[in-house]
């Protein structure tokens, strides 16, 4: 589960199927719950949404992959700076059904809404007056090899990447909201890398370089 560690900050890998942290409230099984009994100040209250500890960013449940933990409030601070202006970055890599004519680099920019029964599924919209935020959400497919996409962000709107992929024809295999032809499966998308600045430098990390 631990991918990286140091003073400042832990890296985890997040299987699918675990949230990534609680709900407000709620004491449940999740990898902040077991970072945290490894790390205890990845526990403490960094922010105002206390009950998610340190966590920098957050994973679908159905997603799979990387999640940064602070150990420290300044880390924290820092970081959560840095995601604000567009420097800490998520790579991700994606298996859809079709990548056919897809041609990189592609980006996909839309403001979100939410719908469907009990608003469990989010769409793109282009009219920011539709839209439940006014922050405009991008995502770029940097590469396609086959059907397996490499996809970056650095600002994340809940099913960001599935509901983009989706919108322009590409659905993630297993995706069992988005992908009406292969539901089936574990969702076939996975956070295997983060660049954020810290200190003057750009730390990279990724799954590769500790499996």
């Amino acid at each position: 589960m631990i991918v990286y560690e140091c003073p400042r900050f832990v890296l985890a890998y997040k299987p699918h199927g675990l949230p990534t942290v609680p709900l407000k409230g709620q004491d449940a099984d999740t990898l902040l719950s077991r970072v945290g009994k490894l790390y205890p100040a990845a526990l403490e209250p960094y922010s105002e949404k206390n009950w998610e500890g340190g966590a920098i960013h957050r994973l679908d449940t159905d997603t799979a992959g990387l999640v940064l933990f602070a150990l420290e409030k300044d880390f924290y601070n820092q970081i959560i700076a840095a995601q604000s202006k567009g420097l800490f970055k998520k790579i991700y890599t994606a298996t859809c059904s079709f990548a056919e004519n897809l041609k990189t680099p592609m980006t996909i920019s839309s403001y979100f809404r939410a719908y469907g029964p009990g608003r469990k599924m989010v769409k793109p919209e282009t009219d920011v007056n539709k839209a439940d935020s006014p922050v405009l959400y991008t995502t770029t497919v940097e590469k396609a090899e086959s059907n397996v996409l490499t996809v970056s962000i650095t600002r994340g709107f809940r099913h960001q990447i599935r509901s983009h992929l989706a919108w322009k024809g590409f659905p993630i295999k297993g995706d069992k909201l988005y992908n009406s032809t292969e539901s089936e499966g574990e969702l076939q998308l996975e956070c295997t890398s983060v660049e954020f600045p810290l200190d003057g430098s750009i730390i990279k990390l990724h799954t590769k370089e500790f499996k």
